[in-house]
């Protein structure tokens, strides 16, 4: 199954650094992954003990 990428998303880690499903921290999608990363970090700066990452976001299409 071939995905079309959407752009990129922010996502919240609840668990820390553990290993769990990510949440969503918006629902923007930036069209580059630099974007979300400046956001990521900017939010970083203010809030050090959240962990943020991007992931591309992709729309799958049934066929």
């Amino acid at each position: 199954m071939t995905g079309t990428l959407l752009g990129f998303v922010l996502l919240v880690s609840p668990c820390g650094y553990d290993a769990c499903d990510a949440l969503l921290a918006s629902e923007t999608v930036y069209p580059t992954r630099s974007e979300c990363v400046k956001v990521k970090d900017a939010i970083q700066r203010r809030l050090p003990d959240v962990v943020l990452f991007c992931s591309a976001a992709y729309r799958y299409e049934n066929r």
